[in-house]
């Protein structure tokens, strides 16, 4: 029978005594991994559920203490938790869309968004006030090429339009691009 079945069942306060002698091994661990997110507190509350899931499964025959198997499950919980996070920032990576293929999917749209997407409104501010400055930085050509592209018009049209070639047309919308990421990125 587990001895700890006992502490399991009963006063709170003595599974909380026992668990703060096992304080050290939680702030080791922290020591030795980085769980994004996690302050000291979140580190005492998931090593405070497998404390108490490692006196539930502790079995007094095998020749380990209880201290070494709240450990070794400790460790092993923590490296899930980092396995799931390493998975999750893999697919947040894979996902990712350039602010180039946004602009270039989306058109006027994307601007729209930016100023609907939840989030801090500082921010959403901050980048309103930098996106007015556009139009001051773009010469006319750029300006109008800009403009149009983002009213839906493809580059060949464009150039049509303007009477322009198409190269030319082209590298006025990288420029415009180009200095679109310098406002929003300075």
């Amino acid at each position: 029978m587990n001895q700890y079945k006992e502490i399991l069942k009963g006063d709170p306060l003595a599974f909380d005594r026992m668990y703060r002698n096992y304080h050290p091994v939680v702030y080791k661990l922290q020591k030795k991994y980085y769980l994004k997110d996690f302050d000291r507190e979140d580190w005492l509350q998931e090593g405070r559920i497998i404390f108490h899931r490692s006196l539930e499964k502790y079995e007094e025959g095998h020749s380990v203490s209880i201290g070494n198997f709240f450990k070794s499950n400790f460790e092993n919980h923590i490296r899930s938790l980092l396995r799931k996070q390493c998975a999750l920032k893999r697919m947040i990576d894979t996902q990712s869309i350039s602010l180039d293929q946004k602009i270039e999917n989306q058109g006027e749209a994307f601007f729209d968004y930016i100023g609907i997407e939840d989030g801090d409104a500082l921010e959403q501010m901050i980048i309103r006030e930098k996106l007015e400055r556009l139009p001051s930085v773009l010469s006319p050509f750029e300006r109008t090429t800009f403009e149009e592209y983002m009213n839906g018009k493809e580059l060949e049209e464009i150039a049509k339009d303007t009477d322009s070639r198409e190269i030319t047309v082209r590298s006025a919308y990288d420029r415009a691009k180009k200095k679109l990421k310098a406002i929003i990125y300075d």
